[in-house]
């Protein structure tokens, strides 16, 4: 399929959504030069390593590049374009540690209050596990895609976790990796619990807490949680050898909750990124508390990571066998953010390096992480 000359990249070099309700200008000048750039970039992504998705680059409003490459569903020749939902999976846990700070903020949860007063069938082993440690992975639970690797097989075959609640209940009898917030170990299990105390809370389930709270507040028309309602997008894993492979059929929107439930589009995460710089729906102390480094480069549902000499907010979501990843990179300084959404999770010749809790972490890229490594680096210019 490399070279395929029927291959096209769709470009918008500018939207208008709720937060700049003005008409906004195409790219001028140093603007322009880098809009080109990355269309470029994207279109050499896609020829040479087969990226397959959506991309969106923002200086504050301005929107630098907003593009679509490769094929939706590839059996109905379904091209991907810029409006389509893709499900942003671990990129979920933000949202649902802003739900918890705003219970906080309703003072209905207290960070320091523990997992059991909101979640009575813990066992003895998590009395001092609270919800502070559960934001910062600090709880010292594992992840079941470590602790039960054949929980993770079943759930990529799709006969195990059909709610949330199931992936809680195969933690219970785990003992803790270590004392809470002693350490680190990121863990779904632990925003599964976090999506019980969002419920117990505020007596709303998980999605519609959201939806009141964030998503309407803010015209977020596209974004939701559950299943994507019309949703055309079908995941793949392209191998080494260039042959497609469908992504394995599991319902992970619904087993998973907090941990990673959610869908969006690029534009509804445009108006998330601009959201956390104002109050319009968290406080300025929610989102300090949010993007403060507890420890591992870790806040609340956010990675922390100095990049290009700038303060980098970033995280990922998905990357596995179900063929589906995102990335979301918010450079605060330079108002610039990065969001890339991809049905193809096949890895690419390329390597990339990460400062991941709290050390530098390289793996191989898939050609998302790829493309968005060249646009960084077009943008801000030299080395990482």
């Amino acid at each position: 399929m490399v070279g395929d000359p029927s291959r096209r990249v769709v470009l918008g070099g500018a939207i208008a959504f709720v937060l700049a309700p003005r008409a906004i200008a195409a790219p001028a000048g140093p603007d322009a030069a880098f809009s080109a750039a990355a269309e470029e970039a994207v279109r050499t992504a896609e020829r040479d390593d087969d990226f397959s998705g959506v991309i969106l680059i923002a200086r504050g409003d301005q929107v630098l590049l907003r593009a679509a490459a490769g094929f939706a569903d590839r059996e109905r020749k379904i091209r991907n374009a810029p409006k389509m939902k893709f499900p942003i999976e671990s990129v979920t846990k933000q949202f649902t540690a802003a739900a918890i700070m705003l219970l906080v903020e309703d003072r209905k949860v207290s960070l320091d209050d523990p997992i059991a007063k909101y979640y009575p069938a813990s066992p003895a082993a998590w009395n001092k596990v609270t919800i502070k440690h559960l934001l910062t992975h600090g709880s010292g639970m594992d992840d079941y895609w470590l602790r039960h690797p054949e929980a993770k097989d079943a759930l990529e075959k799709g006969s195990l976790f059909h709610s949330y609640e199931e992936l809680i209940r195969i933690a219970l009898n785990d003992p803790l990796l270590f004392e809470p917030g002693t350490g680190h170990q990121y863990s779904n299990e632990g925003y599964a619990l976090l999506t019980a105390v969002i419920e117990r809370a505020s007596g709303q389930k998980y999605g519609d807490f959201l939806r009141a709270r964030i998503f309407e507040p803010l015209h977020m028309r596209h974004t939701g949680y559950g299943s994507i309602p019309g949703g055309v997008v079908r995941g793949y894993v392209r191998s080494a050898s260039s042959e497609w492979m469908a992504g394995n059929d599991f319902d992970f929107i619904t087993s998973t909750g907090g941990a990673g439930g959610i869908y969006s589009t690029l534009d509804d995460m445009l108006i998330w990124s601009r959201a956390l710089e104002g109050n319009r729906v968290l406080s300025a102390a929610s989102r300090t508390a949010m993007f403060t480094d507890y420890g591992f480069n870790y806040g609340f549902g956010w990675r922390l990571a100095p990049k290009f000499g700038r303060k980098l907010i970033w995280h990922t979501g998905g990357g596995g066998l179900e063929g589906f990843a995102t990335i979301f990179d918010r450079f605060p300084e330079a108002q610039l953010t990065v969001v890339v959404m991809t049905n193809n999770t096949g890895p690419t010749e390329a390597m990339a390096t990460l400062l991941i809790e709290g050390k530098m972490t390289t793996f191989p890229a898939n050609a998302a992480r790829k493309l968005v490594e060249r646009v960084e680096r077009l943008y801000f210019g030299g080395e990482p």
